[in-house]
Order: C-alpha cells, then structure tokens, then sequence
C-alpha cells in the first residue's frame, strides 16, 4: 500500500531549527536528521523527501533512495530548496494525495498553502519525531495475536533510538 502523506522538508531550514549552524558539523546534521526521518517516516508511514540546496556546488540535481519512504535531493546549481519545493507543490497540486511542506519560511509555507499543501513549522517536526511511537494495539489474525513490528525490527529501531 502506498503512502498516502508525502512530506517535502527543507533540509537546511529544519537544521538550522534543532543545531547552531554557525558551528558545526552539517554533514553530521544532516546524516542525524536523515536518520530521525527514516525512523518518524516508517512509523508514520509517510513518503518523504528531504531537500537540500546545492550550497554553490557546481553539479546537477541528484537523488538518493535512503529507505522505501525516504528520498533525498541535493538541488542542482543555482536551485533553492525553497524554489524546488514551489516547483514540486505547483507539479504535485491536483494529484489527490495529501502533501505536507516542511520548514519555518512564511513565504515559503503561504506559496505551498496557495498550491493546496499542509504546513508543518521545522521545530513542530522535531517535536513530533521527539515524542514516542503510538501504541501498538493487539490484532488478532487467523486465531493468533500478533503486535506491531517484528520483534527484530522493534529491537533494531530501539537501539537507534538509544544513540540519538
């Protein structure tokens, strides 16, 4: 089953959120959030794109498949992420699937809104990802019960859980 919620996040502004990017390390920032989108996106399951700009690099668009659910895009040269996502709202708009932007710039949000998509602010994402994982409730298939995840899976998201 397809997702039925596609997030676009710009990488930088929810970033810049969460770390003082005067000092640092963007590399680690943006592996660290990569991680905590895999992490919200399968749990929510929501498709989601992380886009980043091309900070002056002279190269072309690229994209990268992290997980089912998540993508990241590194703009191509001269390309914001808040110009690249307008682009991608006003492609996506009329195509029936519920899309959220994410990031703290006005405009950017009032133009995504204009184009039909929700707007969720880049500290109200942290928060989400911050807050534990809704319950599991038990099923009941085929005469056995059966919770959530495998127990293998829900012991690996534990221990990422443990180093962030």
């Amino acid at each position: 089953m397809a997702p039925k919620v596609l997030m676009v996040v710009d990488g930088y502004n929810v970033i810049g959120a969460k770390w003082d990017v005067t000092q640092g390390d963007w590399a680690q920032w943006r592996q660290e959030l990569i991680e905590a989108l895999c992490n919200y996106s399968a749990l929510h399951h929501i498709l989601t794109h992380i886009i980043f700009d091309a900070h002056q690099r002279r190269q072309r668009e690229t994209w990268e498949t992290v997980t089912d659910q998540v993508r990241v895009c590194y703009t191509g040269y001269g390309l914001t992420a808040d110009a690249y996502i307008e682009r991608f709202c006003a492609r996506h708009r009329g195509r029936g699937q519920r899309l959220i932007v994410v990031t703290s710039d006005r405009l950017e949000w009032m133009t995504a809104a204009g184009y039909g998509a929700e707007w969720l602010s880049s500290p109200a994402l942290w928060q989400a990802m911050a807050q534990s994982p809704p319950r599991q409730t038990v099923q009941l298939t085929a005469g056995k019960s059966r919770r959530g995840l495998p127990t293998a899976i829900q012991n690996q998201l534990r221990e990422l859980l443990n180093e962030l």
